[in-house]
């Protein structure tokens, strides 16, 4: 008969600091979800990206599907909201190719955060009104200078 394995015994202050790090690790993971769940709730879009191709759809249907077109937008390029609403309207209107310049295009899309006189800014870049589908998308047209 084989000789009883010789039973194990670790200290108490070794499987209570064992105990300690674990039980830290659970709530520190348990504190990051909960944590981590609130911040995704108060920032989900900040830049309204995912209702850019809702506000664009009924454009992308005048739109030639290999159209090559402009833009033109009240928000400036060089700020992250500018920037954010331009790649917004290029993933929204793809496959179509929306180019940064309003100039010298057949079709440019007017993206503005508030509402203005849309036909006095297209006049300064040569483009007259085609359609203005509200909620600050408005379809322009190039016309000869």
């Amino acid at each position: 008969m084989p000789a009883p394995k010789p039973t194990v015994r670790y200290p108490f202050w070794l499987t209570a600091g064992i105990g300690g790090v674990i039980f830290l690790c659970l709530g520190t993971a348990f504190q990051s979800y909960r944590s981590g769940d609130a911040y995704a709730r108060a920032y989900q879009d900040p830049y309204m990206i995912n209702v850019q191709p809702e506000r664009l759809r009924e454009a992308g249907r005048y739109l030639p599907d290999k159209a090559i077109m402009g833009y033109l937008s009240d928000l400036p390029l060089d700020a992250t909201a500018g920037q954010a609403a331009y790649f917004g309207v290029m993933n929204a209107l793809a496959p179509r190719l929306v180019t940064r310049s309003a100039d010298s295009k057949e079709w440019v899309v007017g993206n503005f955060s508030h509402p203005l006189d849309y036909a006095a800014a297209g006049r300064e870049h040569h483009l007259e009104v085609v359609k203005d589908f509200g909620n600050g998308i408005v379809l322009f047209r190039g016309r000869p200078q």
